[in-house]
């Protein structure tokens, strides 16, 4: 029987895959959205396209790793790190929608940064819920 993996890097392998997971699910969103569907059509298109169905699994995968996470470390480490999502979702529709990066959008995305930094360097890896 295999040792249990640590708990440090499964946080770690956790969090990286919400914040992976969230941005695909909005990326998806976004790609499922007709852009030519009248205002009626809308919902009947969304739910049609396969990119819809894409975002319903990994919205699925996306509440079994969450359990996972929070069985690892509080929730008021994990969830602020969760935000690097807002960073990657901006960067990612820059890139694929030339979508535009205003200078308040910057900066915003800066204070998250920090934001995530700090946060991230004021607990311990723990027992969740648990103090170390």
């Amino acid at each position: 029987m295999n040792p249990p993996l640590p708990k440090k890097p499964l946080l770690l392998i956790g969090l990286i895959l919400a914040i992976t997971l969230d941005t695909a699910v909005q990326l998806c969103w976004k790609a499922a959205e007709p852009r030519h569907a009248s205002p009626g059509g809308v919902i009947i298109a969304t739910i049609l396209s396969p990119w819809f169905a894409g975002v319903v699994v990994m919205m699925i995968c996306q509440l079994f790793n969450w359990m996972m996470v929070l069985s690892l470390a509080d929730v008021s480490l994990a969830q602020p790190i969760t935000a690097l999502g807002y960073v990657t979702v901006a960067v990612m529709s820059f890139f694929l929608w030339h979508e535009t990066l205003t200078l308040s959008q910057m900066l915003g995305v800066g204070s998250i940064l920090i934001g995530v930094a700090l946060v991230s360097r004021t607990h311990k890896i723990g027992t969740a819920g648990k103090p170390v």
